[in-house]
């Protein structure tokens, strides 16, 4: 096998596990670095990819259809499939700015981010909204509750009772401008961060928080920004206006006072949840740091991709699955 075949295999067995076939382009992007399956450090150009996909394809160890590649045991008209599932994807994706517009006038918000499968042209039409969000310094649990109010009263959120809850908003991790480094690093997460598409972002604050975690590229090629990517909504100057006189009276002892308020209640109600407890997921309630995956998918990810990577003779090259626990900061 080919050093850099090693790399592309595995790049397509991870994202075969996410149900995602990949583009040249894509595969490119978000190649697996040769050094973690045992092979000294490579850096393909795109022709390199494009290359050895093609012979990959002649072997028959890959398959491509619509100018999309997965590997041979991917099920048939996977290409087609996901096809619809992008169009499905365009059509949320465009809802989502008529709602995500108002978000401007959040207090504290400063940057919003699309993330899971819609941010991978991957959703079904039952798929919720997965948000990322980046609250300012101080202000995590103030800019949170803000968010959940106007969602809610837009009728667009997605609470814990809904079994179902298409075309809602998700928000299941936040962080403060002052803790962009994240503090759960595998090649999961590194992969989500790479594919966050900005959906409003106030002085390039996620290129800071690609900057923040070049960790990122131990697991992908690039950390994430690219740069014909950008779907984002259109800048109100009012609605700006409206949150920045908001966020002036609450910088004040009073808006302190309301932010240890909000963080007090929600971490108690976070401690309470027996979800909280549970493990194989990941519950963060801090100062800077919020996040909701109490049944992440990221097991179940891993596990299809090390079953992938073993039949193709990479079994040496498994990721470790961290269970860093779920953390609650009183």
């Amino acid at each position: 096998m080919e050093a850099l075949d090693r790399s592309i295999l595995a790049t397509l067995a991870y994202y075969g596990a996410l149900r995602r076939p990949l583009t040249p382009v894509e595969t490119y992007e978000r190649l697996i670095p040769s050094e973690r399956l045992g092979v000294p450090a490579l850096r393909p150009t795109l022709g390199a990819i494009v290359s050895r996909l093609d012979a990959l394809v002649a072997d028959t160890t890959v398959v491509t259809e619509y100018g999309l590649y997965a590997l041979a045991d991917t099920p048939a008209e996977f290409g087609a499939l996901f096809v619809q599932r992008q169009k499905e994807s365009a059509r949320k994706y465009q809802r989502l700015l008529k709602y995500a517009w108002w978000l401007q006038a959040v207090p504290y918000v400063r940057a919003l981010a699309t993330s899971g499968s819609l941010a991978l042209a991957s959703t079904g039409k039952e798929s919720d909204w997965d948000m990322f969000v980046v609250a300012h310094a101080g202000r995590l649990y103030t800019a949170r509750t803000s968010l959940l109010l106007a969602t809610l009263m837009m009728g667009r959120l997605r609470t814990k009772r809904m079994r179902s809850a298409p075309d809602t908003f998700c928000f299941n991790h936040y962080i403060t401008t002052d803790g962009l480094a994240l503090r759960h690093r595998s090649i999961f997460t590194a992969h989500a961060m790479a594919w966050l598409i900005p959906v409003f972002d106030t002085n390039n604050i996620l290129r800071k928080l690609w900057q923040a975690n070049q960790w990122i590229c131990d697991y992908s090629a690039q950390a994430g920004g690219t740069e014909f990517v950008r779907r984002s909504v259109t800048h109100s100057r009012v609605l700006n206006a409206a949150r920045r006189t908001l966020e002036f009276f609450l910088n004040t002892f009073i808006g302190a006072a309301i932010e240890r308020v909000f963080r007090v209640w929600m971490q108690r109600r976070i401690n309470r949840n027996p979800v909280t407890r549970e493990r194989g997921g990941r519950i963060v309630a801090d100062a800077r740091e919020l996040e909701f995956h109490p049944h992440s998918f990221e097991a179940v990810a891993l596990a299809r991709y090390h079953t992938t990577l073993t039949r193709y003779g990479l079994g040496r090259y498994l990721e470790h699955l961290q269970r860093n626990g779920n953390l609650y900061d009183s």
